[in-house]
């Protein structure tokens, strides 16, 4: 077996097949890719110096991630769900992150993601992040929040057990609730464990069709928008919950017993949510 060599020498591989300086914009454009944003054919190349850099740099960062958070060792193996979730683990705006989705955009062929799983982090992004950096995502209050029935099971998982919104809105009752206790699965394949109040997993049941309990994520978050700022607070996502919980578990238990509870494997992450 092939030695696949370091993250450095993996993210220089790549560098050299879109490194376009002094070649045609022009050119490269009309074989290229859309644009995220604009639905315009861009080039695949990079053209200039600083760009290169840019791309080098995020990408080793992203390597370096998945390498440590997820044991990947071979790039080529990293998913959307890493990508999610190396974003969320940044304390970033909207802008910023809009930009690491332009650059994977270009280089997608060379990871396991596709252009169009690029295309829809975006658009989940745009609603989750703030347009710029925020001191804190977490809301200041949110037991008086009351949601649609079923929207509202959704978002006890968040506010009380601190599930991403994903986990909180896809429940296979079989496979994943036995009595009170609720499995489920976190980003990268992580398995999450989290034992629920009587009432709530009761809650599950009842709205659950065919044995599963399943909520569109777009029309909860809009819901939850609709409430969030009727109560007068800034909407900062179906994410801010989730800081929110972290927010709350740190008045009563260490920061290694928070990160342990949302499933980071560091603490650096944790802080993250703690700002």
């Amino acid at each position: 077996m092939a030695r696949l060599g370091s993250v450095k020498y993996q993210v220089s591989q790549i560098l050299q097949n879109v490194n376009g300086i002094g070649t045609s914009k022009k050119d490269s454009r009309e074989s290229g890719v859309k644009s995220l944003e604009s639905g315009h054919k861009i080039s695949v190349k990079v053209h200039s110096f600083k760009s290169l850099e840019n791309l080098k740099n995020d990408l080793t960062n992203l390597a370096t991630y998945a390498k440590t958070e997820f044991k990947i060792q071979d790039i080529k193996a990293i998913n959307i769900d890493i990508v999610s979730s190396w974003i969320e683990s940044k304390n970033i705006s909207y802008n910023t992150a809009s930009n690491y989705m332009s650059e994977l955009n270009k280089v997608s062929d060379h990871f396991n993601f596709t252009k169009e799983e690029i295309k829809d982090l975006r658009a989940d992004l745009k609603k989750e992040l703030p347009t710029t950096k925020l001191e804190t995502r977490a809301y200041r209050n949110l037991e008086k929040i009351e949601l649609k029935d079923k929207h509202q099971v959704a978002f006890e998982l968040q506010r009380d057990y601190g599930l991403r919104v994903n986990a909180s809105t896809h429940i296979n009752l079989d496979k994943q609730l036995n009595g009170n206790t609720l499995t489920y699965r976190e980003k990268g394949g992580k398995l999450g464990k989290k034992e629920l109040n009587p009432t709530l997993a009761q809650k599950i049941k009842e709205n659950a069709v065919d044995g599963k309990y399943e909520v569109n994520k777009r029309t909860y978050a809009r819901d939850l928008q609709k409430k969030i700022e009727e109560s007068g607070q800034k909407y900062n996502g179906t994410h801010g919950i989730r800081h929110s919980y972290a927010q709350k578990m740190l008045e009563t238990n260490s920061k290694a017993e928070v990160s342990q509870e949302m499933g980071h494997s560091r603490v650096e992450i944790t802080d993250t949510y703690l700002r």
